[in-house]
């Protein structure tokens, strides 16, 4: 599982650190605030396409073979993209990236969930991913100002380096899942949990909608720093330490487990986004920011673990965790993209509307899909159990 977990931290590697990504294509490349908000949303395109692809191998391809072709590829792209600058040419080897770093991810995502312990190795994945963000965040201002954007770029290329040398770690393929599982009669498939029942859609759902409030909220975090006068040394060490102390959501998941079931702590930490934003508005002051970061990190670290593991509960196929990287990067993609489209220099309340909106939306979603888990079970379909449920 060590390779699992650490893989997980390659491919999702640019989306963690896509605040100081950002700040450093707007100071060191001269992007404006729509160029980067659009970016940010090319690569988790390309990351979204990635997950659907998956689903399509992720059974049934050497794991070993296909993760080293994605590292690759991810490697290929983050070394010519040190030479290629120019708009249009940069965000496409970005995309390209996006999509290998996205299969790096659902295959790391796949490995975890086929371990005897998959909740528990999820959160293990989120605590690794925390702490590069730490380390990235409070080495961000340094980097950037030694060596801009391609700075970045050598962090992500080193990145992938482990990730060649991680890879031989890898099962050579998973846990084998009935072929009436993978592909049976589509309304079997409904019945019975499957990969199109409502409760797995909903559940799918629910990963997008809560990845728009993260694509919009992590790409302008830095942006609405700086826009209020707080310094780039304050607003790196300030999302460093929220970062760090967003490992107390991790904890708090590992604590809990399944005794609050799941619909519960989504909800809080839907709350909990809700109030980071209300943290945002107004005169904005360093403190506040900071709370602010702390506050999210932390809930943002719960949902997750309780986002995978609800699907992977609603979906006996077991192809729906693959699946959940897509809709997560499909929704990082439309949450920047439509701030672009109203947000300006100074202006980013529509950054802070768009992710209350899509995060109360999003815990819906994640009642919905296991109340339906959980009457398919009292009316006795073989299904998994979904724990307690308020």
């Amino acid at each position: 599982m060590i390779a699992g977990v650490c893989l997980s931290v390659v491919g999702f590697a640019t989306f963690l650190l896509m605040p100081q990504f950002i700040e450093a294509a707007v100071a060191d490349l001269g992007y404006s605030e729509q160029q980067v908000g659009n970016l940010s949303a090319v690569v988790s395109v390309g990351s979204t396409l990635a997950a659907i692809a998956a689903v399509l191998w992720i059974r049934s391809s050497s794991w070993r073979w296909a993760g080293a072709l994605a590292l690759a590829g991810l490697l290929a792209s983050n070394v010519l993209s040190m030479f290629v600058h120019g708009f249009e040419g940069f965000i496409a080897l970005q995309g390209i990236a996006g999509f290998c770093g996205g299969s790096i991810y659902s295959l790391s995502l796949t490995v975890l969930s086929d371990g005897r312990h998959p909740q528990r190795y999820f959160a293990y994945a989120i605590g690794a991913q925390t702490t590069y963000q730490i380390v990235g965040l409070a080495a961000g201002p340094a980097l950037i100002h030694h060596g801009g954007v391609n700075a970045i770029l050598v962090v992500f290329t080193g990145l992938g380096v482990l990730g060649l040398v991680l890879i031989g770690g890898m099962p050579a393929h998973g846990r084998t899942v009935a072929a009436g599982n993978q592909a049976g009669n589509v309304g079997e498939a409904r019945a019975h949990g499957g990969l199109l029942s409502p409760a797995v859609l909903l559940a799918l759902a629910g990963c997008f909608l809560y990845y728009v409030n993260v694509g919009a909220y992590w790409t302008y975090i830095e942006r609405i720093g700086v826009t209020a006068g707080i310094g780039l040394s304050e607003i790196s060490n300030g999302l460093a330490f929220g970062t760090a102390a967003s490992m107390l959501g991790v904890l708090l998941a590992s604590w809990l487990g399944e005794r609050r079931g799941y619909v519960v702590p989504i909800a809080w930490s839907a709350v909990g986004v809700v109030l980071a934003v209300v943290l945002l508005t107004g005169h904005l002051r360093l403190t506040a920011y900071v709370i602010s970061a702390v506050v999210y990190g932390i809930v943002w670290n719960v949902s997750m673990t309780y986002q995978y593991s609800a699907v992977n509960i609603v979906d006996r196929t077991r192809r729906g965790v693959a699946l959940a990287p897509a809709f997560h990067d499909a929704g990082g993609a439309v949450g920047p993209a439509l701030a672009a489209l109203a947000v300006t220099e100074k202006d980013h309340s529509s950054v802070l509307w768009i992710v209350i909106v899509s995060v109360l939306a999003s815990w819906a979603c994640f009642a919905a899909a296991l109340r339906l888990h959980a009457r398919s079970a009292a009316r006795g379909v073989t299904v998994l159990s979904a724990g307690a449920l308020p």
